[in-house]
């Protein structure tokens, strides 16, 4: 208990001291949700930052909470308390997910990787989503794992854990029905602040599904207990959907931003001015006339002369940007192909590029990139030595990742995207570590036997 004191102050005032250095980030508005929050805060609605046109073109949890923030008389310092507390709370909860899985003191490993983390402590100083998005997800995540949902992957309705088995403990109300609908709540949560976790809900219950349909007690038995989750989840994203079908006259669930960060990565300009070049290159160095800024007014100009005025609203123009990507992605396959590489390496990459490389010295840069490839020989050894009997409990670790990876083939990618991700990477990585490192301490137990004998 007092290591693990110890690192969540560590994480704590890691935190407070690069919000502290890095203050001015939280004026730094690149996403638009600052603006939308202080929008509500003066009454006039989920609207474009100083306009009065309602919006979907962002997720509304995040907007909601900081105009909160703002509307209870906090300020910036508020609203990076919060950023704060959130990110110490996922070091906690990814310590919990590696005691439930069985790390034992390796989870303080787990834990320290993500308190430690340069993605999110960069990010943490902005006023985007990452900080409450992955403190979301590794919740949602803990309740996983510490539910009946990985039993279904499991031989019979029960499963064929041991008592001795890590996962066996579950804490009993943690079977029930408000337990259920906790998860649900918190899905929905994470869905109206960053919509690729419904990729993630879909791996789920296609696992779910596949599993459950090789034994029918199974089924019979999760049919019963998922209800309230998928209820839950109902009530939290209907508000969301239901403004959107009043404003829009379409239900929209997600968001209006899919086609264009579709259309981002997959344009004609994109293949030849970043795609086609070597490694490393982002769009603002390509050319000095052909950056995304240059790209997007071009963009504007040609859906004007497109787009009848009737069909030029907000979900018009999202359509017709997607539609536009999809025939890019159709008339240029192997563009195509090389850009869902291109978008793989950029979210799984471990250094600074571009522009942000210039941003950092080179020594920090030098040592971000060790730190990433460090953890990222720590994931894949974990996921090596993962058994078959061990697959099903590390299974919803397992899914974020892939979920997340695949979205971001197609849509717009750099490794910021890779944020939620931390602390299940983390983990995985504590228990690669941790099992890789048996067999040296084995050996040198023996010799130390040898030794004395």
């Amino acid at each position: 208990m007092v290591m693990l004191v110890a690192v969540l102050l560590a994480a704590l005032s890691l935190r407070a001291a690069v919000l502290g250095a890095l203050s001015e980030n939280l004026s730094d508005d690149r996403d638009a949700y600052r603006g939308i929050a202080e929008s509500l805060v003066e009454g006039t609605g989920f609207s474009h930052p100083g306009t009065t046109a309602e919006t979907a073109y962002r997720p509304p949890l995040y907007p909601l909470l900081v105009a909160a923030i703002f509307k209870a008389g906090g300020g910036d310092v508020a609203l990076a308390a919060t950023h704060a507390w959130l990110g110490t709370l996922t070091v906690l909860l990814t310590y919990l997910i590696g005691r439930r899985l069985g790390l034992g003191r390796a989870a303080f490993s787990a834990a320290v990787l993500v308190a430690v983390d340069p993605l999110l402590l960069q990010y943490m100083s902005f006023p985007m989503t990452e900080t409450v998005f992955t403190f979301l997800a590794t919740l949602l995540l803990a309740m996983l794992v510490d539910s009946e949902t990985t039993r279904c992957f499991h031989k019979g309705a029960g499963g064929d854990r041991q008592p001795g088995d890590p996962s066996h403990a579950i804490v009993p109300w943690a079977q029930g029905r408000l337990w259920w609908a906790g998860i649900g709540v918190v899905f929905g949560l994470c869905a109206l602040c960053r919509p690729t976790i419904w990729a993630f809900g879909v791996f789920i219950a296609a696992a779910w599904i596949v599993r459950s349909l090789r034994d029918q007690q199974v089924l019979r038995a999760q049919v019963a207990s998922i209800w309230p989750a998928v209820l839950a989840l109902a009530v939290v994203v209907a508000p969301w959907l239901i403004r959107n079908a009043i404003v829009f006259r379409r239900p929209i669930l997600t968001t209006t931003h899919g086609g264009y960060t579709l259309l981002l990565g997959n344009n004609p300009v994109f293949y030849n001015e970043v795609v086609m070049r070597p490694w490393g290159t982002t769009w603002d160095d390509a050319e000095p006339d052909r950056t995304q800024s240059a790209w997007l007014k071009d963009l504007k100009l040609e859906m004007q002369r497109e787009l009848p005025a009737g069909a030029a609203d907000e979900p018009g123009r999202d359509r017709w940007m997607s539609r536009r990507a999809w025939g890019n992605i159709a008339n240029e396959p192997s563009l195509f192909a090389k850009s869902c590489w291109l978008r793989f390496r950029r979210f799984w990459n471990v250094v600074p590029l571009g522009t942000a490389a210039e941003l950092v010295p080179a020594p920090v840069c030098k040592g971000i990139g060790l730190f990433y490839v460090v953890v990222s020989l720590g994931l894949i050894l974990g996921l090596l030595r993962l058994t078959r009997k061990e697959w099903p409990r590390w299974m919803p670790l397992v899914l974020l990742m892939i979920s997340f990876t695949l979205v971001h083939l197609f849509y717009w990618s750099n490794t910021r995207m890779r944020a939620p991700l931390v602390p299940a990477i983390a983990v995985l990585a504590g228990y690669g570590f941790s099992r890789w490192a048996r067999g040296p301490c084995r050996a040198l137990g023996s010799l130390r036997k040898i030794w004395h004998d």
